[in-house]
C-alpha cells in the first residue's frame, strides 16, 4: 500500500511536467500559426542597425549613385499624402515621397481631425484635436512621417507609386545616404535615423525593397 501510495505521488509530479514539455515544445517548434491580414497594432516605424555598412550603385544617364544604408527599415501605416516626382536628374532619384500615419492616429477615426499638404519634399499637416483624444504633440509628430522613397526596380516603383491616401501598407527597404556625381556636379541627400527631428533633416530616404498593400483593420 505504501508503495503504491509513493507511486501515485510520484505520478502526481511527473504527469503535469510531461504536459508542460509536450505544450512547450509544440510552442516552440511546430509550424507557426497563420498571419492574419491587415496592419499589426495599428503599424509602427521599425529600424534596425545593420552589422556593417552595405552599398548600392545606380546609373542614370551620365549620373552616378552611391546608395550606403547603415539600417533597415519598416514602415508600416495609413497613406494620407503622395507627392511624385518627374524623373530628372539629379533630383528625380528620389521618385515619390510617401507620407504616413500610424498608431493611435489610425483609431477612433482620428485621422478625421487633421489636415494633410504634401509639397516639394515637404509634409504640412494641421489639426484640431479634442483633449479626450488623449494624441499630444510630441506623439502625433512621431506617428507621422514623411518618406523619400528610392528604387531600383521599376516594376516595385511603379507598383508603390499606386499606393494613393487611405490606403494601408507595409514598406521595407533600407535607410540611405545618396552621393551622385556628374560631370563636375554633385548631389547629396541624407536620411533621418530617429523621430524627432524636423524639416530639413526629418525626413527618412528609403531604398525601397519590399511593399505590400495590407487592409487597415488588424
Amino acid at each position: 500500500m505504501s508503495r503504491f501510495r509513493s507511486l501515485l505521488e510520484w505520478a502526481i509530479i511527473i504527469v503535469p511536467l510531461v504536459i508542460v514539455v509536450i505544450l512547450g515544445y509544440h510552442f516552440l517548434f511546430s509550424a507557426p500559426a497563420a498571419v492574419p491580414s491587415g496592419l499589426p497594432g495599428n503599424g509602427g516605424f521599425f529600424q534596425v542597425p545593420l552589422d556593417a555598412p552595405q552599398v548600392y550603385t545606380k546609373q542614370s544617364g551620365t549620373w552616378q549613385f552611391t546608395l550606403t544604408a547603415n539600417h533597415a527599415y519598416t514602415l508600416a501605416g495609413k497613406v494620407v499624402g503622395r507627392h511624385e516626382y518627374p524623373p530628372a536628374l539629379p533630383d528625380g532619384i528620389i521618385a515619390l515621397d510617401l507620407a504616413v500615419a500610424n498608431g493611435d492616429l489610425l483609431i477612433n477615426d482620428n485621422l478625421h481631425y487633421f489636415t494633410f499638404r504634401m509639397g516639394d519634399r515637404t509634409l504640412e499637416y494641421s489639426y484640431d484635436v479634442p483633449a479626450y483624444a488623449g494624441l499630444t504633440e510630441a506623439y502625433i509628430d512621431e506617428h507621422i512621417s514623411n518618406s523619400h522613397l528610392v528604387f531600383l526596380d521599376p516594376a516595385l516603383e511603379a507598383q508603390v507609386k499606386s499606393a494613393k491616401p487611405g490606403d494601408c501598407i507595409i514598406l521595407k527597404g533600407k535607410l540611405v545616404d545618396i552621393e551622385g556625381s556628374s560631370t563636375g556636379l554633385r548631389y547629396r541627400a541624407h536620411t533621418s535615423t530617429v523621430r524627432t527631428d524636423q524639416y530639413p533633416e526629418g525626413c527618412e530616404v528609403i531604398l525601397v525593397e519590399s511593399f505590400q498593400p495590407v487592409s487597415c483593420g488588424t
